[in-house]
């Protein structure tokens, strides 16, 4: 009887290689930026999400190999959903990929907001990520639409603001 990879492991190869593809993309974006300054650089976040899903992708493998070895004394059957899973895995991925693809490619002209002293900028990074999370959220199954209007909404602009005026970080 053939023994079938167990679905966590195929997941955490896939999440272990987008960690790998976005831990390039951040070392080579930084070799090639003007700021060597990791503290205020643009590329340390994504650095530390492909670390964070580098480790995490280890240890769903473990999780994987631990749930294989316990199904090792009994019958293997196939696991319900398992390809179902694995589909929606790679939704989210291709998602994530897109959101990455679409602030490195697009250029859009920056628009600043005054209201009341205070000046606001709408750049690339502002529209794409609104549009990710609206995206992500209803893959996700949100539908109520106050939800997937003002979380977005809210969320780019505490990045926003923290990043660019309290931290003074360059965002793509």
């Amino acid at each position: 009887m053939k023994r079938k990879i167990h679905s966590l492991i195929v997941e955490g190869i896939l999440f272990c290689g987008s960690g790998l593809a976005l831990l390039s993309y951040s070392l080579t974006s930084y070799a090639n930026a003007f700021n060597k300054n990791w503290g205020q650089s643009p590329y340390l976040f994504p650095l530390i999400v492909s670390l964070a899903m580098l480790g995490l992708s280890v240890w769903i493998i473990g999780e994987g190999i631990l749930a294989m070895k316990k199904e090792s004394g009994e019958a293997v059957a196939p696991q319900k959903g398992s390809s179902k899973q694995t589909l929606w895995v790679v939704t989210a991925l291709v998602l994530c990929l897109v959101y990455y693809g679409a602030l490195a490619v697009l250029k859009l002209p920056r628009i600043t907001v005054g209201i009341l002293g205070f000046s606001f900028l709408f750049s690339t990074f502002e529209i794409v990520t609104v549009l990710f999370l609206v995206a992500m959220m209803a893959f996700l199954g949100v539908r109520k639409w106050t939800v997937l209007v003002f979380v977005p909404l809210g969320t780019t602009l505490f990045l926003s603001i923290a990043f660019r005026t309290l931290l003074h970080v360059l965002l793509p």
